[in-house]
């Protein structure tokens, strides 16, 4: 009888971890078209707008959560990286502007709504993207420090010299997905402590359950990517699926919406933004 019961739980067990993995509800499917190529979306907090950026991470646009009415907000350089919202009204951004052939970096909030910028820290050559940020104190040195972050953090230690790229916070806080360049994609506490890699992936995103993260596992011929698939993995079990299996997308960089019930997503072929049901 002990065994029958060893049994059933560990097929319950089994049965739960797979229901608690996100899987594609269908196929990618275009969101966002524009002459202007688009990339790195990122939902505002409430899920009802999303904003992206152009190449090279030249300005800033935004489109209501189905995808329409697509408004540019900023033209500035540099304005998408990294960008984040603040509110439901307001991106966080830090653009740059070169004087004297040094990249000066300022923080400026963007209201979507008026389309008012407003800046908040003037421009500085030795300039901290964590200032314009929720962070950790080990987050900001993944943000200020990516160089140096694997000779700061202990518990990457045996990584030292190896950038750390893309730190992702999960929603509830408690920890961090990264990359290490030729390293692959990696989770830890926000304290550094259960270092869990999970592979070759890059630009994670969190799921609103803080469980399970999306990213891209990229190919390249040392131009230009080839082919790319986005993949979920369950971070307490290691389970994991691919969520483009059968579709001829390239995805690069990518956002998991505030419910959970959709990943957005910049296409490498033609520049548009895509989405994903999720299930």
């Amino acid at each position: 009888m002990k065994k029958k019961l060893l049994l059933a739980s560990a097929m319950m067990l089994s049965m739960s971890s797979l229901m608690a993995q996100s899987s594609a509800a269908g196929e990618p499917r275009l969101f966002i078209k524009s002459s202007q190529s688009l990339m790195a979306p990122v939902w505002s907090p409430d899920g009802s707008k999303i904003a992206v950026t152009g190449d090279n991470y030249i300005g800033i646009w935004v489109a209501n959560a189905d995808g329409s009415n697509l408004n540019q907000v900023s033209d500035a350089l540099g304005a998408g990286y990294k960008m984040n919202w603040a509110d439901a009204a307001t991106i966080v951004s830090t653009p740059y502007q070169v004087e004297n052939s040094m990249r000066m970096m300022r923080i400026e909030n963007v209201n979507v709504e008026t389309g008012q910028i407003k800046q908040v820290a003037a421009a500085e050559h030795n300039f901290r993207r964590s200032k314009a940020m929720k962070t950790t104190s080990l987050l900001q040195i993944m943000v200020d420090q990516p160089a140096e972050a694997t000779k700061l953090i202990p518990s990457l230690a045996k990584y030292a010299g190896k950038m750390v790229l893309n730190p992702a916070l999960s929603p509830d806080g408690k920890k961090i997905a990264f990359q290490i360049v030729s390293k692959g994609l990696f989770v830890c506490d926000v304290d550094g402590e259960n270092l869990k890699a999970f592979g070759k992936g890059a630009y994670p995103s969190w799921a609103p359950n803080s469980k399970n993260l999306m990213f891209a596992r990229l190919q390249d011929n040392g131009e230009r990517f080839t082919s790319s698939d986005l993949y979920c993995v369950n971070t307490e079990t290691g389970v994991e699926n691919c969520l483009t299996a059968n579709s001829d997308v390239i995805p690069v960089t990518l956002a998991v919406s505030p419910d959970g019930t959709k990943v957005a997503f910049d296409n490498d072929v033609d520049g548009n933004i895509y989405v994903i049901d999720l299930k």
